[in-house]
C-alpha cells in the first residue's frame, strides 16, 4: 500500500481487468440504447419490408428519443452521476500514481503519458486491445455497428467516437488528433483497416503486434515502450519533412559504396536516388545508437554467411523510418562491409506501368544486395502489383544473401507482408547528441566552420540526418558560388529559411570565441 492509504495494482494485468470492466459497462449501455431503439423502430414500422428498411428510412424519419444520437456519456446535468464518474477516475489515477511510487510499470498509463494521449486517444487504445483479450468485446462491436467491416471483432471508429465522445466538441477534437501527423496511426501503433477511397469514420482499428504484445506483457517496461515510438517526438512536435531532392531519373542505380571524404565532388544528399555518400560508409561514421549498430553488424554477418551456403535462404529485411534517418547509409555502410556493390530501387520514382520489369529483372544479376525504396508502394494498401509477381519476386530475393526494403512507417506495409519479412529494423530520428555529430561530419574539410556552436544548432534544429546534409550541401554551394570558405550564421540561416522557414536560429548557434 502506498503512503497516501491508496492500493495499488496488483499487476498490469490487475489494471487491464479494471479498465476493461469500465469498457464493459460502457458497451452494455450502448447495448441497451440499441435495443431501445430497435423496440421503437418495431413500434412504428407498419410491415415486414418496413423493418427490413429500417437502416435506410432511419436516416430519414426521426424517431424521437429526447437525445441525439451519440451514444456516449451523456453531458454533465446530473450532479449526482458527474460526482459518480469523476469519482471513478480519480480513484483509477490515485491507484495508478500508487503503482508508479512503487515502481510498477503499467503499459497504457506508460504510453497514454509518453506520448502525452488524450482520454478519448487512451481509450480508443483500450477499445482496440480489447477483442485481443476476449472476443465476447468483438461480438457486442459487431451488433453495435450493425455492419460487417474489413475484419470481424474490431471496432470502427465512428463507434468510437460515438461511444466516448460527450458532445461535439470532444468529437471534433478527437478526430484532430487522430489524423495528426504524430497520432497513433502514423506512429504505427494503430492501423486503420478499410477501404483506402472510404471515409475515416468507416475504418476500423487495430492495435499493431508490437503495441498488443507491450500492453498485455506481464512485466511492461519502458525500454520496451521506448522501442516502439520515436525518440523525437521527446524534443518536438513539428513535423520536419526531409527535402525532396530525389530526382525522377536513374530510379534504379548501382551503388559504389565508398566515396573518401577528400572528394573534389561536393556531397550529395543521402536520400537521392543515387545515394553518393558525402564520408567513408563505415560503422564509427553510422550516427545511430550503438544497440541498433550492433543489430546491422550482425544482419551483414549474416548477409556474407549466407551469400556462401547455396542451401540456406537469403534475409528479407523491412528497414522503418522517417525520411533522412539513415536507412540508404546503413545499406552502404553493409555494402561496404561484406564488399558487395549495392543496387537501389526507388519505386516512388517508377510508374506502376515499370513495376513488372523490376520485379522481374535485377539491375546487377551478380548482385546479392538490394535496397528497395517506398516498398509501400509493393506492399501497401494501394499497390498496383499482381501479387503473384511479388511472391515470385520474393522467393526469387530469397536466393540472395541480403534484401533491404524501406517505409516510413510499418502501417504503410499491410500485416501480410509484415510477418513474411526475417527481421524489421527501425531507425529513431536523431537526437541532439547524434545531430551534433551529424553536423560536424556533413561539411567539406576545406571549409571554415569555427563561427558556429554546433552543439546550440543541433538543440534548435531538431533535423533528421537528410534535412543536415540537405541544408548543409546547399549551404556549401552557395559559398562557392560567392567564392567563400566561411560557413556564417547568415548563411546558415539563409538555406533553413529555404527549407523550414517556421524554424529559427538565435545568437547562441554562434561560437562564443573565434578561437573556437
Amino acid at each position: 500500500m502506498s503512503s497516501n492509504g491508496v492500493q495499488p495494482f496488483e499487476n498490469n494485468w490487475a489494471y487491464l481487468k479494471t479498465e476493461l470492466r469500465w469498457l464493459d459497462r460502457l458497451l452494455m449501455m450502448a447495448v441497451a440504447r440499441k435495443r431501445q431503439e430497435d423496440k421503437s423502430t418495431h413500434r412504428i414500422s407498419n410491415a415486414t419490408v418496413d423493418e427490413i428498411t429500417s437502416h435506410w428510412w432511419k436516416g430519414i424519419v426521426t424517431v424521437s428519443r429526447g437525445i441525439d444520437d451519440r451514444e456516449g456519456p451523456p453531458p454533465k446535468r446530473q450532479p449526482t452521476a458527474a460526482a459518480t464518474q469523476a469519482s471513478y477516475a480519480q480513484q483509477l489515477q490515485m491507484r495508478i500514481r500508487a503503482c508508479q511510487q512503487a515502481g510498477m510499470v503499467l503499459a497504457l498509463p506508460l504510453l497514454r503519458d509518453r506520448l502525452q494521449l488524450s482520454e478519448v486517444e487512451k481509450n480508443i487504445v483500450l477499445m482496440a486491445i480489447a477483442p485481443e483479450i476476449n472476443r465476447r468485446y468483438g461480438r457486442l462491436y459487431d451488433y453495435l455497428q450493425e455492419e460487417d467491416g474489413a475484419l470481424t471483432d474490431l471496432p470502427t471508429v465512428d463507434l468510437c467516437l460515438r461511444l466516448l465522445c460527450r458532445n461535439d466538441q470532444d468529437w471534433q477534437q478527437a478526430r484532430t488528433r487522430l489524423t495528426a501527423h504524430h497520432s497513433l496511426v502514423n506512429r504505427g501503433l494503430l492501423e486503420w483497416i478499410g477501404d483506402e477511397d472510404g471515409t475515416l469514420l468507416s475504418q476500423q482499428v487495430r492495435v499493431s503486434d508490437q503495441l498488443a504484445n507491450f500492453l498485455l506483457a506481464d512485466h511492461p517496461t519502458a525500454k520496451a515502450l521506448e522501442s516502439l515510438v520515436s525518440e523525437a517526438a521527446l524534443e518536438d512536435e513539428t513535423d520536419l519533412a526531409a527535402p525532396q531532392l530525389e530526382s525522377s531519373q536513374h530510379a534504379v542505380t548501382a551503388l559504389v559504396p565508398v566515396v573518401t571524404p577528400n572528394s573534389e565532388q561536393p556531397p550529395t544528399s543521402a536520400t537521392s536516388t543515387d545515394p553518393t555518400i558525402a564520408i567513408a560508409p563505415t560503422w564509427d561514421n553510422l550516427v545511430l545508437p550503438q544497440q541498433l549498430i550492433r543489430q546491422l553488424q550482425y544482419l551483414s554477418r549474416q548477409a556474407q554467411g549466407r551469400r556462401q551456403q547455396d542451401n540456406v535462404p537469403g534475409l528479407i529485411v523491412l528497414l522503418v523510418g522517417a525520411s533522412g534517418t539513415g536507412k540508404t547509409t546503413a545499406a552502404a555502410t553493409i555494402a561496404a562491409e561484406l564488399p558487395a556493390p549495392l543496387s537501389c530501387v526507388n519505386l516512388a520514382a517508377l510508374t506502376p506501368e515499370e513495376y513488372p520489369a523490376v520485379l522481374t529483372d535485377s539491375p546487377s544479376e551478380n548482385s546479392s544486395l538490394l535496397l528497395v525504396k517506398h516498398v509501400e508502394q509493393w506492399l501497401g494498401r494501394q499497390s498496383q502489383v499482381e501479387q503473384t509477381w511479388l511472391h515470385q519476386w520474393w522467393q526469387w530475393r530469397q536466393q540472395f544473401g541480403l534484401t533491404l526494403v524501406a517505409a516510413t512507417t510499418q502501417a504503410q506495409i499491410l500485416p501480410r507482408w509484415r510477418q513474411q519479412f526475417d527481421a524489421i529494423i527501425a531507425l529513431p530520428r536523431p537526437q541532439a547528441k547524434a545531430r551534433q555529430r551529424l553536423w560536424e561530419q556533413a561539411f567539406s574539410p576545406d571549409l571554415k566552420l569555427h563561427q558556429l556552436n554546433w552543439a546550440a544548432i543541433a538543440r534548435q534544429l531538431p533535423l533528421t540526418g537528410g534535412d543536415i546534409q540537405a541544408l548543409a550541401q546547399t549551404i556549401e554551394l552557395d559559398l562557392r558560388s560567392r567564392q567563400r570558405a566561411t560557413v556564417t550564421l547568415s548563411a546558415f540561416r539563409a538555406a533553413l529559411k529555404l527549407y523550414h522557414p517556421h524554424l529559427e536560429l538565435t545568437a547562441a548557434a554562434k561560437a562564443k570565441s573565434q578561437d573556437r
